[in-house]
């Protein structure tokens, strides 16, 4: 029986005992035939498992295990994971992940049966997150710009060649920008999918959540994203760009060392910038809220833009 559906775990050095939570929410599953299901266990990190028997328990579940002889990144494992697999859509977990209720998959596969045309399935996530006083709390979030939480059609991701590229803790977000971009007729689940729970020994670094403040490593993945956009879906990659450039400024735009590499980006994308200008002139036009940046401080946005134009910033641009 042709798959349906291939969940693809980088273990990152995870135990038996650490797979147990994740295996046991896909082996819970009701109301779907796991002949259309397979379990693509990547064991990727530094440790790797010495005896699979314990994994016998979990009856329901068609098990793929691959052994690289070499450590690979979770991104790396997930590349070579949507290689391998054989089902229809590919979604991505680690040992930290599990469904969040035994009708996820069915909810799932309903929804590729109604609508075969989607190209992209997405519910929501729940983070598990640990307060000063060791007390947790839970975050529920949608799945937009991520991986997590979705079900992603496997076709898609190998014709149009998206690689998990290595951006630190925004791979995930550059993979699922692409993803969004191009992607046929999605579809939502207003249901939790997944939930990232935390644990003493559990790796955490598998589709880690973004830091709060941006970070340098943000900018550069935007660079590339922006160029691989403007291949993959050109009449995004202007509007995508003027946007990326305004929303910065409220959130890092008083970060020096930030606006220096937005700087960078602007001069990768310089011949776009008289067009960003023009999306910043009807802003100003249209939005009139006082809170706006050309509004409640214009010439300090003024100035922001100044520094990173393209004609007046000098910047070393790598090839």
């Amino acid at each position: 029986m042709n798959k349906r559906v291939s969940l693809i775990i980088a273990m990152e050095s995870a135990s038996v005992h650490d797979l147990a939570v994740p295996l046991s929410s896909i082996n819970n599953q009701l109301g779907v035939d796991f002949r259309e299901i397979e379990v693509l266990l990547i064991d990727n990190g530094r440790y790797q498992l010495e005896d699979l028997e314990p994994l016998r328990v979990f009856n329901h579940l068609t098990f793929r295990y691959i052994k690289p002889a070499k450590i690979w990144s979770w991104a790396n494992a997930f590349q070579q994971g949507v290689m391998l697999a054989t089902g229809k859509y590919v979604a991505f977990l680690g040992p930290n992940f599990q469904f969040n209720a035994v009708d996820v998959l069915q909810q799932v596969l309903q929804t590729i049966t109604a609508h075969p045309e989607a190209q992209l399935i997405s519910g929501l996530l729940m983070r598990q997150e640990m307060n000063d006083d060791r007390s947790y709390a839970y975050k529920v979030e949608s799945a937009n710009h991520l991986l997590s939480g979705r079900f992603i059609n496997r076709n898609l991701l190998m014709q149009s060649q998206i690689k998990f590229e290595d951006f630190g803790v925004y791979t995930e977000q550059y993979v699922g920008q692409q993803i969004e971009a191009i992607a046929q007729a999605p579809r939502k689940l207003e249901s939790v999918v997944a939930v990232q729970f935390m644990g003493r020994a559990l790796p955490e670094t598998v589709l880690p959540p973004q830091p709060e403040t941006l970070q340098l490593e943000w900018v550069r993945m935007m660079t590339r994203f922006l160029t691989r956009l403007r291949s993959l879906a050109p009449d995004q990659y202007v509007p995508t760009l003027a946007k990326t450039i305004v929303r910065f400024y409220s959130q890092a735009g008083g970060d020096a060392a930030m606006t220096a590499q937005m700087a960078e980006l602007t001069a990768v994308h310089a011949e776009k910038w008289p067009q960003i200008m023009a999306f910043v002139d009807d802003l100003r036009v249209s939005d009139l809220n006082p809170a706006a940046p050309w509004n409640a401080a214009p010439s300090r946005f003024n100035a922001y833009l100044q520094r990173i134009s393209p004609l007046t910033a000098h910047v070393s641009v790598n090839a």
